[in-house]
């Protein structure tokens, strides 16, 4: 695809945010090959069986309460879970948070981002209140995927270990995805990326307590992005270094930033069909030993009621994420207890 890069930009020496808001801001449908979009839409189906999965959850009520309680009692986007409208950003709000209590939505292992929680709803919320087409939203949707996996990559390993990436590169999808609904130009779509990533956070800190900020991560990060593509279309500014610059977000929150990430095969490798589905309601680190437990129930021809305790030997990350968990224990989908157990 052949990106415009804004005004002030040339192709020689633009920078790496020029190049990634330029292509946010100018992809078309007819750039994006079929089977991306087709595992776009399945990627969608898959988000709104985790967001709908939020409903009862004790957390996500509450935010979606607060939601409600702060926008109009009517409007043009949907709460899922209460299947009431109200703006655009309550909307996107309560949808993100419902969407990331479950533990099944997507995730791309190379990122460590789950991409469909911070994109999808701020992108069907502003879809419903712009009145966009369905081709439109697809196109937004691969916009946000590229760009906050890009942004994840970027950040690196490093940055995982403190802060929770859906919630901070989460932003930056979000304002990628709605910008693109919105038909931002490329210098507007560059405002909107920096005016999204100043907002960026999330830290790891709540698994000591099992508090519930994992739902804030991702329903701020949709709000955020959404609420900067809204002003930069309004003509608001953002830093246009947000990402590279002395005081971003990589000389703020990693040691080990690779820039060459943010543009890698950019309009030829499309990392959306890179991301995967989640087969177990729990943190992927969990996924190998669950995998390992079930096989070894099955040759074995054995049932829960057999199996009177598991030991499980982790790779580093693992430890890393779930190593705070101190007080495991079953969980519902309603536990209060969540966050301990699958964190």
């Amino acid at each position: 695809m052949n990106a415009r890069l804004p005004a002030h930009a040339n192709a020689a020496a633009a920078t790496a945010e020029e190049r990634l808001a330029a292509f946010a801001a100018t992809l078309e449908l007819a750039d994006i090959p079929a089977p991306v979009l087709r595992r776009a839409e399945e990627l969608m189906i898959d988000w709104f069986g985790s967001a709908l999965a939020g409903k009862g959850a004790r957390p996500v009520e509450t935010l979606t309460a607060f939601a409600e309680a702060m926008g109009p009692a009517d409007g043009a986007s949907e709460i899922l879970i209460h299947r009431r409208r109200t703006s655009p950003y309550m909307a996107a709000i309560a949808n993100a948070a419902a969407s990331h209590f479950a533990e099944q939505d997507d995730v791309h292992n190379g990122s460590v981002f789950h991409p469909a929680s911070v994109v999808f709803p701020p992108a069907l919320a502003t879809a419903q209140a712009e009145g966009a087409s369905g081709a439109d939203l697809l196109v937004a949707v691969v916009a946000g995927y590229e760009v906050g996996i890009r942004v994840g990559e970027f950040l690196g390993r490093s940055h995982y270990r403190t802060f929770h990436t859906t919630g901070t590169a989460g932003t930056l999808a979000a304002a990628a995805a709605v910008g693109r609904l919105l038909r931002l130009s490329p210098a507007q779509m560059l405002n909107a990326f920096g005016s999204a990533g100043t907002q960026s956070a999330g830290l790891w800190e709540f698994l000591r307590d099992g508090a519930d900020s994992k739902q804030l991560h991702t329903a701020h990060a949709a709000g955020a992005g959404l609420a900067a593509a809204y002003l930069a279309r309004d003509g608001f500014t953002g830093a246009r270094r947000i990402l590279e610059g002395r005081q971003g977000m990589a000389a703020g929150m990693s040691t080990d930033a690779d820039p060459s990430r943010l543009v890698d095969g950019l309009g030829t490798r499309w990392t959306l069909a890179e991301t995967s589905f989640k087969y177990h309601a729990s943190c992927r680190h969990t996924h190998p030993a669950a995998d390992a437990l079930q096989q070894v129930m099955r040759a074995n021809a054995l049932a829960a009621g057999d199996v009177k305790h598991v030991v499980a030997r982790v790779h580093q990350g693992a430890i890393d994420v779930l190593g705070p968990v101190v007080d495991p224990g079953p969980c519902t989908s309603r536990s209060s207890r969540w966050a301990r157990c699958w964190a």
